[in-house]
């Protein structure tokens, strides 16, 4: 799988779902330079997601679940990320 098809992958999963399953905890995408994307910017940059190059900032690495950070906002667009126990 290349780097572009399983970062688009991860993005769409988080657009559609944007909740774990089991248990229905906040998503958010981990960004390959730290940052992260919240469910909306997810769907809305995904031209600059499908043509990344894997080290330009747009490769989502991993979807990960805002437990406990209440102040955890999106690098894009500035939203909070919904913290699942705060």
């Amino acid at each position: 799988m290349t780097t572009q098809s399983r970062s688009l992958r991860l993005a769409s999963q988080l657009h559609r779902q944007g909740f774990a399953w089991p248990g229905g905890y906040p998503l958010f995408a981990l960004l390959d330079d730290g940052g992260i994307l919240c469910r909306h910017c997810a769907g809305t940059e995904r031209r600059w997601i499908a043509t990344t190059t894997g080290s330009d900032g747009w490769c989502v690495q991993a979807l990960a679940i805002n437990y406990e950070d209440p102040e955890l906002r999106c690098s894009h667009c500035n939203a909070a990320i919904e913290a699942a126990y705060a």
